[in-house]
């Protein structure tokens, strides 16, 4: 069994993120992530499982939210983008650890390339009544 090597000051950490709404808790632990962690905020391919490596680096965070903050950077069109240009993954500490496959890399250039319905949207509209005449 795991001795209770949690801090008072961890402890009331905890206390005190519980009683924020998910979604702020969800944005604190990922300012926290950016901020500790640089592979986080170079958007660099992530290695496979590394939100088990996080929820073990930040044991007084829930696990759960923790999984989120990853789904949600992975989401992110800068992530998906370094996704896309393939090479090396990396772990907490900026190490690589691993090859993005090439079924992750097409799957990440699909999803980064624009939607066609987004394309049209994009084209200029001439209003109808600024005809030349």
């Amino acid at each position: 069994m795991k001795p209770n090597t949690e801090t008072a000051l961890g402890a009331a950490l905890k206390s005190a993120v519980q009683s924020l709404s998910k979604k702020k808790q969800t944005e604190m632990i990922a300012d926290h992530v950016y901020s500790k962690f640089d592979v986080f905020r170079q958007f660099r391919p992530l290695a496979l499982g590394i939100h088990e490596s996080l929820i073990a680096a930040l044991p007084q965070f829930d696990a759960t939210l923790i999984s989120r903050v990853v789904a949600n950077h992975c989401r992110k069109p800068r992530y998906v983008k370094s996704l896309a240009r393939g090479g090396k993954r990396f772990d907490l500490a900026n190490k690589p650890v691993g090859e993005v496959s090439a079924e992750e890399k097409k799957a990440a250039e699909q999803m980064s390339a624009p939607k066609p319905a987004a394309v049209a949207e994009a084209a200029p509209v001439q209003p109808a009544g600024d005809s030349a005449e």
